[in-house]
């Protein structure tokens, strides 16, 4: 089993890597060694879109606008309030709490979904609604036929990442984000994934927390001065 740290570190990258490859509007995904992300270059004002994750050391060939990295790169200034925790949680022996069947909603939606929980627009929308790797799975929940939470998925090897979990604003402080990540890992463990791992944002690491995730590492935003 691979190091849940590093399995969180991975997703978050192989995610950004999959918004360039979609191309939209000159995106383009960015692999130096040690070095994977995406180039998407009219969204320089979302940190984690026009992004790269590095390791340690890794030399900096022209990256994207924001590198994330569990230590400063040598020549770039850390956002300290973006610093981020990457959670991890085995699945062998977890106890699903109990959720209701998901639905798996459109890519489309989901991006749109994002935007608007996230107060920003066209963001990511037409990124995620231009994704094409097999590895992706999308999940849902809807509250009188309309969609109110959703997240999406990708497998990493035997790790599933999880990502863009977002909650229509009215439909917030109904749990149906643990519900939608805790079904979303059930049917990952019935495909034969080992580990869950996923990056957390503060009012999303309560809920983590209590489905049985734990922070393995952080990483920490940088820009050029």
């Amino acid at each position: 089993m691979r190091d849940l740290a590093q399995c969180s570190i991975d997703g978050f990258a192989e995610t950004l890597a999959c918004l360039g490859r979609t191309g939209v509007r000159g995106a383009a995904e960015h692999r130096t060694p040690g070095v994977v992300g995406a180039h998407v270059p009219w969204a320089r004002d979302n940190h984690w879109i026009d992004a790269a994750v590095a390791a340690p050391g890794a030399e900096l060939v022209e990256p994207p606008h924001c590198v994330w990295s569990t230590a400063v790169p040598a020549g770039r200034t850390e956002l300290a309030e973006l610093a981020m925790p990457c959670m991890g949680l085995v699945l062998a022996g977890w106890e699903a709490p109990a959720h209701a069947p998901l639905d798996a909603p459109a890519l489309d939606v989901l991006g749109t979904l994002n935007d608007r929980a996230y107060g920003q627009r066209d963001r990511l929308a037409p990124l995620i609604g231009a994704l094409a790797d097999p590895r992706l799975r999308t999940h849902g929940l809807r509250v009188d036929g309309e969609w109110a939470c959703v997240a999406l998925t990708l497998r990493v090897d035997d790790d599933v990442s999880v990502q863009y979990v977002a909650t229509e604003a009215r439909f917030r402080r109904r749990g149906l984000a643990a519900q939608v990540v805790a079904g979303a890992l059930v049917q990952a463990r019935e495909a034969g994934a080992r580990t869950a791992t996923l990056q957390a944002s503060p009012d999303g690491r309560g809920v983590y927390e209590r489905l049985g995730f734990r922070t393995v590492a952080t990483l920490v935003a940088t820009v050029t001065p």
